[in-house]
């Protein structure tokens, strides 16, 4: 008894350097990004020697720092009262009054979500057939394959899309079959989750709300009836984190079964998605405790075996021609061409020559600071095959004589994923694209638009295509990709400062994501969808993990995980 009181205030003693050290973290963070992302916003650059931009950092990250140190101790205090006066388990039953968002069945939840999103489906009806899915319904006509987009997303929609329209008779119907069907899927898995929120406890209004924003707040319906691969991998992720939450009160063999289909969703349907999937195992395996880690590891290991075999299966089958170097290499293309557009005196003569041979000139002058696309479209990837080396070397080469110009290159391309004021507009002067590139709302050929009610297709084309919406301040945060990744940042860090490292894994996919697409080409809503599908699950996730544990009140202060065998209530 005395080594676990000893035990117990040595903890206790950490927590309050714990909780500074976490704090200054968060109040680094946001002012870093905050100061460098209004730089970059405003004027294209951040200059890392400005004297005055480090005493700015400095001067907010102290007043930060010391508001999240008071923040984080509130916080904690509000819950663990809270959970002090919990006399029975919460999450085996949905809450009292938990209302339509949790207590009616999966079915009729699911039913509700659709007819909410029927209407939006009706205005842009077939759906919004785009980002890349002409060219993946091509490939399927053409049998010319390539591995920019998963191939087992392009034979998904390629080949629903052409049955679809042997059924209908026109193209619109085989895109609206792929709408509805995604539809009716996610309809259930945001059920699921809903269900899920109830039997955690939630407080009836939380639960309504929750509904409410699935049903309504337009990225949801936006992204649920759009053809992209963003959808399915990000549905993935969403299941992921539930599974791993909801280990605390069910397990078993459909608990195992459901991760590992989820994994597997996560890998396939995005190039990064297996990236993302290779760093959860590690995290998978931890949060399964000691003595659930072998079926953890059998689990992960079966889902990378199913990974690796499809994806062997079908560049056997398919024949596709790789692209995958100059996806790989989008920052590297990026920092070279600004280099060139920027400071052509850095390179010599044969310098010139050897970025010539990837990057032409007249492909080099396409440079925009905030898409990499227009210029590594056509990075020659067969020349670099040949010597990767020596256009590695020719990138350490210039990267030596200009680190603030590579920085710059990079920071560009990313900052609206965590600088909350600026307007999304990557694409702008493209296409539909004027003030905003928020969301590609448009049916691309050989698609054609159909409204059936035009007044709420114009809702959607304004926040997709104008920024008006997006310069208001406060109801702009709520569609900001960096907004939501401040929110998800200093939640991380106030779980770290109480030391709850499950709850750190549960939203390890929302931070992996994170960090993959900070790689890519630009910075769109498309890819961090993950910031606003998962949100009503964070509230419940922190308190979950700052309350006692749903099935015995806390007393043994075990968790269990979604590998454990469910137990039979009395």
């Amino acid at each position: 008894m005395e080594r676990k009181a000893a035990g117990k205030r040595r903890k206790q003693n950490k927590m309050p350097v714990r909780r500074r050290v976490c704090a200054l973290a968060g109040g680094l963070f946001v002012a870093v990004t905050f100061l460098w992302g209004r730089r970059l916003d405003a004027a294209g650059a951040v200059d890392l020697l400005s004297g005055r931009l480090w005493l700015e950092t400095a001067a907010l990250t102290a007043l930060l720092t010391l508001a999240l140190v008071r923040i984080f101790r509130m916080l904690s205090e509000r819950l663990q009262s809270g959970s002090a006066v919990r006399t029975q388990p919460a999450n085996l039953t949905c809450a009292r009054g938990a209302g339509i968002a949790a207590r009616k069945p999966v079915i009729l939840r699911a039913a509700l979500l659709f007819l909410a999103w029927l209407p939006v489906f009706l205005a842009v009806y077939p759906g919004f057939f785009a980002y890349d899915a002409t060219e993946e319904l091509e490939e399927v006509l053409s049998g010319a394959y390539v591995t920019r987009q998963p191939l087992l997303h392009v034979l998904l929609l390629g080949k629903t899309v052409v049955w679809g329209e042997r059924l209908t008779g026109s193209c619109n119907g085989g895109i609206a079959v792929y709408v509805l069907a995604q539809m009716l899927l996610m309809a259930f898995l945001l059920s699921w989750i809903l269900e899920a929120i109830g039997r955690a406890g939630a407080k009836r209004w939380f639960c309504t709300l929750s509904f409410l924003f699935f049903a309504f707040f337009p990225v949801i319906p936006m992204f649920v009836l759009c053809t992209s691969k963003d959808m399915p991998y990000t549905a993935g992720m969403l299941a992921v984190m539930v599974l791993l939450w909801r280990g605390e009160e069910k397990g078993g063999w459909k608990s195992a079964a459901g991760l590992f289909f989820s994994l597997f969703v996560t890998a396939v349907f995005r190039n990064n998605g297996f990236y993302v999937f290779l760093a959860m195992i590690p995290v998978i395996i931890g949060v399964a405790g000691k003595t659930e880690r072998k079926r953890a590891a059998f689990v992960c290991g079966a889902a990378l075996a199913a990974c690796l075999g499809t994806r062997a299966v079908l560049n056997i089958s398919l024949e596709p021609v790789s692209t995958d170097a100059q996806e790989t290499l989008t920052v590297p293309i990026q920092q070279l061409a600004r280099a060139w557009n920027y400071s052509p005196e850095l390179f010599d003569g044969p310098q010139r020559e050897v970025l010539f041979e990837v990057l032409p000139e007249e492909v080099l002058e396409r440079y925009t600071p905030k898409l990499s696309d227009l210029v590594k479209i056509d990075f020659r990837t067969e020349k670099y095959r040949e010597a990767p080396g020596r256009y590695a070397k020719l990138w350490l080469q210039i990267g030596k004589k200009a680190p603030l110009t590579y920085l710059n290159a990079w920071l560009m391309t990313s900052y609206g994923f965590w600088y909350p004021f600026t307007v999304i507009d990557v694409y702008n002067g493209n296409r539909y694209y004027t003030g905003s590139s928020y969301f590609s709302c448009e049916t691309e050929p050989p698609g054609m638009r159909r409204s059936r009610i035009p007044l709420l297709e114009r809702v959607y084309q304004e926040i997709s295509w104008r920024d008006r919406i997006h310069r208001v301040p406060v109801i702009s945060w709520a569609f900001s990709p960096g907004f939501l990744c401040w929110i998800y940042v200093l939640a991380g860090l106030y779980l770290l400062s109480e030391g709850k490292w499950r709850g750190i894994g549960i939203l390890a996919p929302v931070y992996l994501n994170l960090l993959t697409v900070m790689l890519g080409p630009t910075y769109l809503v498309r890819y961090v969808l993950i910031f606003w599908f998962a949100l009503p699950l964070l509230p419940i996730v922190i308190k979950s993990q700052m309350c006692y544990t749903a099935m015995d009140n806390g007393k043994s202060g075990a968790a269990r995980t979604v590998f454990a065998p469910r137990r039979k209530r009395s």
